[in-house]
């Protein structure tokens, strides 16, 4: 009987020690999944979002990881996300499907260089060109991080708009990316990303348009050997979190999964912009032959994508706003 009350006494003794705040405390189990390359600056981003949330936490934050495609392509992560299923994904120009009005966020040669889209995209002001996504949705847009300046890589050399006209070219499942191309005098084919080394590589397609760290970390560098820095687009990625089950979250964990989420996100442009001249070291070592446009060569591309503005203005809601504000950020 003395020993079973000296445990007794122990025990009591040991809760009274243990805060209150400790033996209370909640877990909160996230699955964050993403569609790039581990090698990737958005994959960095995510394993940087874990780390610090779940060290500012605690532990009270277990964040399972999910990259690379592992809990399926875009489409598919952004519907899980939108039914609850996982809590966060990162999700390209998709969204645009419940809101219309972030369509005109990738209008073409609206962005100059990275301090610009820097200026536009990490702007507070550019939640009012959200619209209603996340009531038509079901997810928040949590922080918008870098897809990057869209490039053109092709099987021959493009110097030119004579050049530049001859290609099929394959295009996201987009109608943004067929207007361009079809007014940029290209014939656009569009498939999906998973389709696209295959079609490269037999020469169904002639090239595509993508990031230059995208081209690295899918290999489409090795069935492509030629890329023109044309610019044309700036693309983001969207993080996407779904609503009900942020607003579950009491005070102090929305703080430490805020706190986490903006400081991955700054992360994320800065090991973006270095990637991409990295990359292009890489690719010219793998035999990738770069050109830049003639400021001429630009000016007819930029030129000739204009009668995609006048789609964007019949099309997206918004759409001249957007370039007005984009045109501001430039000023800055």
């Amino acid at each position: 009987m003395k020993l079973k009350s000296l445990l007794a006494i122990c025990t009591a003794a040991a809760l009274i020690a243990t805060p209150f705040s400790m033996a209370q405390a909640k877990t909160y189990r996230v699955i964050f999944a993403g569609y790039f390359g581990p090698d990737h600056a958005n994959t960095k981003m995510m394993e940087h979002f874990k780390k610090e949330v779940e060290e500012i936490s605690e532990g009270q934050f277990k964040v399972t990881l999910k990259p690379n495609n592992e809990a399926g392509g875009e489409e598919k992560i952004m519907e899980l996300v939108k039914r609850g299923t996982i809590q966060i994904a990162q999700v390209g120009g998709l969204i645009k499907n419940d809101e219309p009005m972030i369509a005109a966020w990738e209008q073409p040669f609206i962005i100059n260089d990275w301090d610009h889209a820097r200026n536009v995209f990490l702007s507070n002001d550019i939640k009012k060109f959200e619209g209603n996504y996340t009531k038509n949705s079901g997810a928040r847009i949590s922080g918008v991080i870098v897809n990057g300046f869209r490039q053109i890589s092709s099987s021959f050399p493009v110097t030119n708009m004579q050049e530049l006209g001859k290609m099929k070219i394959r295009t996201p499942l987009n109608e943004v990316f067929v207007q361009l191309f079809k007014s940029l005098g290209t014939n656009p084919t569009p498939l999906p990303a998973t389709e696209l080394y295959t079609a490269l590589e037999t020469k169904v397609v002639d090239g595509q348009d993508n990031p230059y760290t995208m081209v690295e970390s899918m290999g489409w560098y090795e069935v492509n050997k030629y890329m023109l820095e044309s610019r044309h687009i700036f693309s983001p990625t969207f993080v996407l979190v779904n609503d009900k089950w942020y607003n579950k979250l009491d005070d102090q964990a929305k703080q430490w999964f805020d706190t986490a989420m903006n400081n991955a996100v700054k992360y994320n442009w800065d090991i973006s912009q270095q990637d991409e001249a990295k990359t292009v070291d890489y690719l010219k070592s793998k035999g990738v032959t770069i050109t830049i446009p003639s400021p001429e060569f630009k000016e007819q591309m930029v030129k000739a994508a204009q009668p995609t503005w006048d789609w964007f203005d019949k099309e997206v809601p918004g759409s001249k706003d957007f370039r007005d504000f984009c045109a501001s950020k430039a000023q800055q």
